[in-house]
């Protein structure tokens, strides 16, 4: 026995025969066949009164024609819309938060602790090479009151990084980008007394990059890994994955989960060695940035 119902296609693709013309079901090019189908009820969502459309074994669904075929475009159209629409309210109740601004070229705004200092590649008052910036994101408060959210947390992880080296071979000649370092995976949760976590506003700051001077002959990167003393340049590239959390319950009912959506970032250090003089490394031409998404390959 065939029924339509449990046939996997929209009830309103009964109007369309096996050659994708527009036939009645029960007309001889409607394909409909012998035996028992659906029972008769408007198309549409789940027999909703408003439906424009009969089921065509209705007594007036018989009397529809193709000329009426725009009817039937407007309920497949109604059916679709209302969907994505529902699927867009639960995707907002899902992720209350979402990211407001990647604070990289300016001072702090909302982070107290460094309230003002200054954000982007290589800003004064830090390491030389690093980057800083601040995520600032946004709550519905509404929408989490809702949820039984309570508190919340900054989180991220380091997706990918890697350091690139360049050297001369023993000839003088160029050998060329060599990657001396890979990893990525681990976690890398923000300072706690570098994040803000009461609504409306949550951000955090972060300063990814060598921590070294100038004067180090050579410099250390992640996971105190330092780079070769035969390295004339060097490319440290490093992607993350940032995202809030909140709490829902207290104590030990206290539960964890994610808020908003991730967001990929990438902080990346171009270098270059000079042998004389106290200051060893400078940053290159091209090549140091800190912009969201996240960057691979080889350096340039």
């Amino acid at each position: 026995m065939s029924n339509r119902e449990n046939s996997g296609r929209s009830a309103l693709s009964c109007w369309i025969n096996s050659s994708g013309e527009i036939a009645h079901p029960d007309s001889p090019r409607g394909g409909g066949g012998s035996g028992r189908f659906a029972n008769c009820k408007p198309l549409g969502a789940e027999g909703n009164r408003s439906d424009v459309v009969p089921h065509p074994q209705s007594p007036s669904g018989r009397m529809v024609v193709t000329s009426d075929i725009k009817k039937i475009d407007l309920a497949d159209n109604t059916i679709t819309n209302t969907r994505t629409h529902s699927y867009e309210i639960a995707a907002k109740a899902r992720r209350p938060v979402v990211l407001k601004e990647f604070n990289n070229n300016g001072q702090v705004k909302y982070v107290d602790a460094i309230k003002g200092n200054p954000m982007g590649v290589h800003p004064p008052g830090n390491f030389p090479f690093v980057n800083a910036v601040e995520l600032i994101f946004t709550v519905d408060e509404k929408v989490a009151t809702k949820m039984g959210i309570r508190q919340y947390r900054c989180r991220q992880r380091v997706y990918t990084q890697e350091l690139w080296e360049g050297s001369f071979n023993n000839d003088g000649k160029d050998g060329g980008w060599i990657k001396t370092m890979s990893g990525g995976g681990e976690p890398d949760d923000p300072d706690e007394g570098l994040q803000k976590t009461s609504p409306p506003i949550l951000a955090f700051h972060d300063a990814p990059g060598f921590m070294a001077t100038v004067k180090d002959a050579q410099l250390k990167g992640p996971g105190g890994k330092l780079t070769s003393k035969t390295a004339v340049v060097v490319f440290l590239r490093q992607n993350f994955i940032a995202w809030i959390e909140g709490a829902r319950g207290r104590g030990e009912r206290k539960t964890w989960e994610p808020v908003s959506d991730e967001v990929k970032w990438h902080s990346n250090q171009s270098l270059v060695f000079y042998p004389f003089g106290k200051n060893r490394w400078a940053t290159a031409a091209e090549g140091s940035e800190i912009e969201l998404g996240h960057t691979q390959g080889k350096p340039k």
